[in-house]
This record gives structure tokens, C-alpha cells and sequence, in this order.
């Protein structure tokens, strides 16, 4: 059995059912501008759900990360009426980033209290927050996350952290990092072409 570049055999297993919480809010949080302001968002998350986790048994059941490739790839429709075009390293009237995540818990109050927390953090860096609470509303949410599955081998261009494990707090360096790369090898590329075309017509 072979993930994330380690080997092991099983050679034995204990399933553990857990009942599902009685209560569930699915956040999709759209964040604008340079992802090296929206990044941290996600360690900020984190961190506040883990210490809720222990406070008031609330949970954070998932957390999704989508960049503006993906949403451009699954042709992702902005929920937030900003005008996405107008803010520094965004284009095309999509975010830089959408984070989607589940919050749970039995205490309904308490599900809601953490899941306007999360849109806060959200608006702190460049972000909107959007919440849906029925079942429909949250399949709809979490429907672009479930694309990416089927257009993965369209992407493998540009899905280069595959067997990368990144520390959060260093996520957003990396963010900018790789698109730095793909800006340098399309500009490469393009210089190329000029150079190939100009020796064939020049042969012509």
C-alpha cells in the first residue's frame, strides 16, 4: 500500500464508527488579492477550530483548498459581488483562493457561533464568507471541490504539489513561489516560439 511516498503493509485493522453530529454548516470562504494575505487564513482557522474543538465540542469536519487555477478549471462561479478584477494578483473576476470546509457539533448554537468566527477570520484577509445550512444548499457547496476529481487529468500541469507536504505557515511563500515558475516557463516558452518562427519564415 503505497501514499504520499511511503510503503507499509497492513497487517491488521480496527474499524471505529462514530455517529454523526446532529448539527452541520458548510463554509465557502472567497478570498481576494495576493495569496501570500489570504494563506494565513487557513493556519488562523485551523488554530481556532482546534481550540473550540476543546472548548465546546465543535469540529472541523473538513477543509478544502481550491486555488484560481482549479476554479478557472471547473469553471467556478463567484458567490461575492466584489468585483474580483480590481484587487492586486486577482483576474478574471475569480478569488485567488476558496477555502470550503464543514463545521459540526451537537450544540446548534454553538455550531453557528464557530461558523460566523470562521467568516470573520475570512474578512480579515481580503475574504467573504458564505454558509449553508440544508443539506441541498451544502451539496452545492462542496459540488466544485468534487469536480477538480473529475478534470485531475487536465491539471497536471499545474498540480505540482501532489506528493509535497507544505507547512501551512509556509503556504502562501509557496503559492507565489510556483507561480513565479509558471510565469517564468510560459514566458520561456512563448520566446521560444517567437525564436522558431522567426528562423522558419527566415528560411521561407
Amino acid at each position: 500500500i503505497q501514499k504520499e511516498g511511503c510503503d507499509g503493509l497492513i497487517t491488521s485493522a480496527r474499524w471505529i464508527v462514530h455517529r454523526m453530529p446532529s448539527h452541520t454548516r458548510t463554509v465557502c470562504l472567497e478570498f481576494f488579492g495576493n495569496a501570500k494575505h489570504a494563506v494565513p487564513s487557513i493556519v488562523e482557522i485551523k488554530d481556532f477550530m482546534f481550540a473550540e474543538q476543546k472548548r465546546t465540542g465543535v469540529l472541523l469536519a473538513g477543509l478544502e483548498h481550491l486555488d484560481d487555477r482549479y476554479l478557472k478549471a471547473v469553471g467556478y462561479t463567484t458567490k461575492s459581488k466584489r468585483s474580483a478584477g480590481a484587487l492586486p494578483g486577482s483576474s478574471g473576476g475569480l478569488p485567488k483562493m476558496v477555502l470550503v470546509g464543514d463545521i459540526v457539533g451537537d450544540d446548534a448554537d454553538a455550531v453557528a457561533r464557530a461558523t460566523s468566527e470562521v467568516v470573520r477570520i475570512a474578512n480579515t484577509r481580503h475574504g467573504e464568507g458564505f454558509v449553508a445550512v440544508s443539506a441541498d444548499a451544502r451539496k452545492k457547496f462542496w459540488l466544485d471541490r468534487k469536480r477538480t476529481a473529475a478534470i485531475a487529468r487536465h491539471t497536471n500541469a499545474f498540480k505540482i504539489n501532489e506528493d509535497v507536504v507544505i507547512p501551512l505557515e509556509r503556504m502562501g511563500e509557496y503559492t507565489d513561489g510556483i507561480e513565479r515558475i509558471n510565469v517564468e516557463l510560459s514566458l520561456r516558452n512563448k520566446l521560444e516560439l517567437v525564436e522558431a518562427l522567426t528562423a522558419f519564415f527566415n528560411k521561407s
